[in-house]
């Protein structure tokens, strides 16, 4: 782990405590169940509020057992300690939840479901004085005795046997099921709402596998702050009130979760969460690793420079023969290959991961035949002289060790007459400033011929000079 978690504590059994948390909870709601009861009735209430309190209750006999004061100190730190909560941290916790619900919401209109009738948002509204009472009945019916147990005890003892990701997952399932005895108690959501074994039902289970992932980010890079899980726990639970999501909107609300926490595990990495070394990996200088691959491919791209856009400014002809030049999983290469019908495509990468997504995405699209591949670097390209019309290069040459030997081989593989263009882009680490490519090109025998865009967002083509 980075230094931003400290490192989970051994002791923690998370076998026992999930055995124990589990036991406490059902046991008390099997009162409820058997006696047909309602949970909001007295005595069911008390069963129901036992229960409820489970994991709390479990972690608290567990660490008590060890006699460790060392422990229990620093149990009730990584409650109490805001500190440990950095500001860009606290924009996670409170925004994640209420920016989901609205786009879910969004997507369900979308789709065709009645809005949701925002019940209890209305009522608080009109009684704001409400709001405070609320606010505290929402945090300690959940957030606060689930995670004092999940995230305060049992994701240490987890993470200490298993990666961040493994843990997490793990943890998730274990959160799902102790849940489905509420789907049997009168009077709770999951009974009169989501109904046992309906497709609610599954959505539902599926939330708590999904989210952990985001438990176990903040807390890794929160220093273990058992606090910010019961905020970000806090954030859901009080946001479904105010947000509900009605229709597909739960359906919606698991994909956008799960798609978050998919993006989490590829930039932060499955072993900490805490992502340091992967981070650098994207937004440090140099070749971008394979596994961001679907970030160049983000749709979002096409805002910058769209390939149509780009194929216009490389004057392409039916039989022109192109080398791209770290064409990354092929964001560009489907429609230039696209554009030379009687003519070829080669896409020259450092990566065969990265070679193996642009085969397979030209494949589908039925342009195979007029591409190749090859696994290469741009200082030594494998390649006759004269080989190539044009030659392109996006967001690559400042990832080149060498950047002018690259246009210096790049001149040798050129026919006369050819086209170099080089393509940067805003946010590449590596970004090359259009002075700096000019010279670098110029002292080649590569002549400037024209640009598109500006700033940081533009095109430099270059001339290679014909025979006399």
């Amino acid at each position: 782990m980075s230094d931003s978690a400290e490192r989970p504590a051994p002791e923690a059994n998370p076998g026992r405590f999930f055995a124990l948390a589990l036991g406490i909870s059902w046991l008390s709601w099997a009162v409820v169940i058997l006696l047909r009861l309602n949970v909001w009735e007295f005595p069911a209430v008390l069963f129901g509020a036992v229960g409820l309190f489970g994991p709390a209750l479990a972690e608290v006999v567990l660490i008590l057992r060890t006699r460790d004061r060392a422990r229990w100190r620093d149990y009730w730190e990584r409650v109490f300690d805001y500190r440990r909560i950095g500001k860009g941290w606290h924009l996670v916790i409170w925004l994640t939840f209420p920016t989901v619900n609205v786009l879910a919401i969004w997507l369900s209109r979308l789709s065709g479901s009645p809005p949701p009738t925002f019940e209890t948002a209305r009522g608080l509204l009109a009684a704001p004085w409400r709001i405070l009472p609320f606010a505290l009945f929402v945090l300690l019916f959940g957030p606060l005795p689930e995670e004092l147990g999940w995230r305060g005890y049992a994701l240490d003892g987890l993470q200490a046997r298993y990666n961040a990701l493994t843990s997490s997952l793990i943890l998730g399932a274990m959160w799902a099921l102790w849940h489905v005895p509420l789907f049997f108690m009168p009077g709770t959501y999951q009974h009169d709402q989501l109904r046992f074994g309906s497709s609610d039902f599954w959505a539902y289970l599926a939330g708590p596998v999904v989210i952990s992932v985001l438990f176990t980010w903040i807390y890794n890079n929160t220093r273990r702050s058992t606090l910010s899980a019961i905020l970000f726990h806090f954030m859901a639970n009080f946001t479904g009130e105010l947000l509900p999501l009605s229709g597909r909107g739960g359906l919606y609300s698991t994909l956008l979760l799960a798609g978050a926490s998919a993006l989490v595990v590829a930039i932060w990495g499955a072993e900490s969460l805490t992502g340091r070394p992967a981070l650098r990996g994207f937004f440090g200088k140099g070749v971008c690793p394979y596994r961001f691959a679907f970030i160049l491919d983000h749709p979002g791209r096409r805002l910058i420079l769209s390939p149509q856009a780009l194929a216009d400014r490389l004057h392409l002809t039916e039989e022109t023969r192109v080398l791209e030049i770290g064409p990354g999983a092929g964001y560009f290469s489907v429609e230039v290959a696209r554009r030379v019908p009687r003519g070829h495509l080669t896409l020259l990468d450092l990566q065969p991961e990265m070679l193996q997504m642009t085969r397979r995405k030209l494949a589908r699209s039925g342009l195979s035949r007029r591409t190749g591949v090859v696994q290469g670097d741009a200082v030594h390209l494998p390649f006759d002289g004269d080989s190539f019309d044009v030659v392109f290069l996006v967001a690559v040459l400042g990832e080149v060790p060498d950047p002018a030997a690259g246009l210096r081989e790049v001149a040798r593989v050129l026919r006369p007459g050819g086209l170099l263009s080089i393509t940067e882009q805003p946010g590449d680490p590596d970004f090359t400033p259009l002075p700096t490519v000019r010279s670098l090109a110029e002292r080649h025998g590569l002549a400037f011929a024209e640009s598109y865009g500006r700033g940081r967002n533009y095109t430099a083509n270059f001339r290679k000079a014909s025979r006399r």
